[in-house]
């Protein structure tokens, strides 16, 4: 069954590698944890409130699968919601809140697509 992801990105706080880290996936029904969005195997769209360098490649074999990737335009969006609500900080909550944005507060991602494309001229 196909389906729309809402995914709370993780880096880890070297900015080096990615040891150990998760990001918070939201389907709707419940939360979850992957080590790379490429676990998200009948994904058709996927929401993310981040981009990071060590997982453009993820981004690209998912694009190129034909999932829509959708990145948060400006992320201070989800921490007013966050305040808003009165949520505290955590990846789950934020997974489940990137649902609550309008799809007009994300910008669709594509593999010829400004930085991403020029970070990824190798592939």
């Amino acid at each position: 069954m196909a389906r729309v992801y809402y995914v709370d990105m993780a880096i880890p706080s070297d900015r080096k590698k990615r040891r150990n880290k998760t990001h918070a996936a939201f389907d709707g029904d419940r939360v979850f944890r992957v080590k790379r969005l490429t676990e998200l195997k009948d994904a058709v769209e996927v929401f993310i409130d981040a981009l990071f360098p060590q997982v453009y490649d993820e981004i690209l074999e998912l694009l190129r699968k034909g999932v829509k990737i959708y990145l948060l335009k400006d992320t201070t969006t989800l921490k007013k919601l966050r305040e808003k609500n009165g949520f505290k900080k955590s990846d789950e909550i934020d997974a489940k809140l990137l649902k609550m944005i309008p799809r007009s507060r994300f910008k669709q991602l594509t593999p010829q697509g400004s930085k991403f494309a020029k970070a990824n001229r190798r592939v």
